[in-house]
């Protein structure tokens, strides 16, 4: 066990030094580590009782402190995981706040119609939230949304954080996959003044769309970071990669091959 565990600290300081927040699946790290499956587990135990790593399912093993150094500063944001920003700034144990929420009440435009599956001008809301990591503007969240699920009204004066864990939590609206686009988009005026940059500072932008069981979207998202705050970063595995589509944004949950039948802590 005790050398599963160096080896398993070896691989955590290359993946800091690389970037990375998260480890690959339970099957991969025993090729890497070679170790058995129970002694790879026994051994991943014991570091995150340690505070080392953190284990959940449905997003896998992710490093307690992301290593910043690779990127001039920058966090590694994993676009390929089903996490809200707040919970990745948790885990990387840096100081972060929701400096502005705003949110407000809309008649619904052709996009919502298309991507929500709404009626025109039927009520959506989009809320915008403004956040800063250890003091620094670092990134503008928007999203559109519908006035109700389900002949409910949403409880949208509780989006003030994430919008997964509004969606799942608040909602009870089981997110199950997302589409994305990421792009670099220069800043115009109200991104310079939202995100304290000068105007033309190139910015990463994501457009995505996050869905539940229906055919349409629950929610539509235009994410903008400061790359020199947050960046982007995604992982895949080789040997999965051809037979499933496994990569998605940190809003979003993946589709993989069918679990083995055994528990799993990896994304699944």
């Amino acid at each position: 066990m005790d050398q599963a565990e160096d080896a398993l600290r070896s691989l955590i300081k290359e993946y800091q030094a690389a970037g990375a927040s998260r480890l690959p699946p339970e099957s991969r790290l025993c090729e890497l580590v070679g170790a058995s499956r129970s002694t790879l587990r026994d051994a991943l135990s014991r570091l995150e009782v340690g505070g080392e790593i953190t284990r959940r399912r449905r997003v896998g093993t992710m490093i307690t402190a992301p290593s910043r150094a690779a990127h001039n500063g920058s966090l590694a944001y994993p676009v390929d995981l089903i996490l809200s920003l707040s919970d990745f700034l948790s885990q990387a144990g840096v100081s972060y706040a929701v400096r502005a929420v705003s949110i407000a009440r809309e008649h619904a435009d052709d996009g919502d119609v298309a991507m929500l599956g709404v009626e025109a001008c039927d009520p959506v809301y989009r809320a915008i939230r403004l956040y800063e990591v250890e003091g620094r503007a670092a990134a503008r969240l928007e999203h559109r949304l519908p006035a109700s699920f389900d002949s409910k009204p949403v409880r949208i004066n509780a989006l003030t954080d994430g919008i997964t864990t509004f969606l799942e939590q608040t909602e009870n609206v089981r997110l199950t996959r997302s589409d994305h686009t990421i792009n670099a988009e220069a800043a115009d005026d109200t991104l310079a003044g939202d995100l304290e940059v000068p105007v033309g500072t190139p910015l990463l932008v994501i457009d995505c769309q996050l869905y539940a069981a229906g055919s349409h979207a629950v929610a539509t998202g235009r994410l903008v970071f400061r790359p020199d705050v947050l960046r982007l970063a995604a992982s895949a595995n080789p040997s999965t990669s051809s037979t499933g589509r496994i990569g998605t944004f940190g809003l979003t949950a993946v589709e993989t091959p069918a679990p083995p039948s055994s528990t799993e802590h990896e994304p699944g």
